[in-house]
């Protein structure tokens, strides 16, 4: 809410000019909980910064968040089959959900922030973009796409 008690609606990011698209040092990497993740290069634009992704295949949720399905199971056990399968599949969605692992960084200390982004798939694979801002400043040598644990260098011309 404002000063005045009007709601804040965040603001549309600013139309932006496409500058290129970088490639990313060893694209290709194995999950440690199954599947593999390749960052199919990043977008630069005058005022963001565009990380296109896939994985295929798609990691084990389970495997991946062995807790959080235990504490399930014992949550659901009483419930009908029907709606524990709703409640698993529910789960399996939110915890596959890239946005919680994608991060940038680059030598300069620039503070990265997503501000949008999305994913469509299959059962096989998932494919998507997170944005970020500000832009990469033309100070920087190299930007950093951390998935997790694992981070791709993006070298930067």
């Amino acid at each position: 809410m404002s000063d005045a008690g009007q709601p804040q609606f965040p603001q549309p990011l600013p139309v932006s000019r496409f500058l290129d698209v970088l490639p990313v040092d060893h694209p290709d990497r194995p999950l440690p909980y199954g599947g593999r993740v390749q960052i199919l290069g990043v977008e630069r634009y005058e005022a963001r910064v565009g990380v296109n992704w896939r994985l295929a295949p798609i990691p084990d949720a389970v495997e991946q968040h062995e807790l959080a399905m235990a504490v399930h199971e014992r949550a659901t056990s009483g419930l009908p089959d029907e709606e524990r399968k709703a409640r698993w599949d529910g789960i399996v969605q939110r915890l596959v959900s890239p946005g919680l692992w994608i991060d940038l960084s680059d030598d300069v200390g620039t503070n990265y922030r997503s501000c949008s982004g999305g994913s469509h798939g299959s059962g096989q694979e998932k494919i998507g973009r997170m944005d970020f801002v500000p832009a990469v400043p033309e100070t920087a040598s190299v930007l950093t796409v951390h998935w997790g644990n694992l981070e791709f260098a993006v070298p930067l011309p």
